[in-house]
């Protein structure tokens, strides 16, 4: 397992927060409301399924995905619980018609937030360590939260084990309308090595 010290857990979450704090005040530009936010938290785990990020793992939900590479690579996610994200694209399109309306509008309404945040996040973090990251089209999903990332995308078919997943999770949320999703970047082990060696390096340049 990974071993973080406090300083470089601290500013893995700070460079997550800077990228999420930029981005939700484009929102809440969009929405016409606040957008709060909570600490990103770092988490370790074996299984996707087992960081236990929604109440209920068979709860339906909408992601937008990008994939991502350059010194390190892994998946960034913006997710809602289904009936949230069908209020945001209403929030959005600044109609009031019946949510069952909206899922045709759903997609492209939800790509264009997903879009924002995460290029706002990955652009954080590529800014601040001085390396560049490319970013994939966005992609939409829809399907049980515990199924959100593929086991056999991370599957390493060398050792036959699951490899170390990091998940960087933060919370928003409009407290107005009741809704709130999360961000998560999802790295395999070397990926998650090498964040650390630069944000050690990162650290040795600003501290001296």
């Amino acid at each position: 397992m990974i071993d973080l010290s406090e300083l470089e857990h601290d500013t893995i979450s700070e460079l997550i927060n800077i990228g999420v704090g930029r981005a939700a005040a484009s929102l809440s530009e969009m929405v016409d409301q606040p957008v709060e936010l909570t600490v990103p938290t770092i988490t370790f785990v074996e299984r996707f399924s087992d960081s236990n990020l929604t109440s209920s793992p068979e709860e339906v939900v909408s992601a937008v995905s990008q994939t991502f590479d350059g010194p390190f690579k892994g998946e960034a996610m913006l997710v809602f619980p289904e009936k949230r994200s069908l209020e945001l694209v209403r929030r959005l399109l600044k109609v009031d018609v019946p949510l069952d309306t909206l899922t045709d509008l759903e997609q492209e309404a939800l790509m264009e937030v997903g879009n924002i945040i995460l290029n706002a996040c990955l652009g954080s973090i590529a800014n601040v360590l001085g390396e560049p990251i490319n970013c994939s089209m966005p992609t939409f999903r829809k399907r049980e939260s515990r199924a959100l990332l593929n086991d056999e995308a991370v599957f390493d078919a060398t050792s036959g084990k699951m490899p170390v997943l990091m998940i960087l999770h933060v919370q928003f949320m409009l407290r107005q309308n009741d809704i709130d999703g999360y961000v998560l970047f999802v790295m395999d082990l070397d990926s998650i090595q090498t964040l650390k060696e630069l944000v050690r390096r990162f650290l040795q340049n600003t501290l001296g």
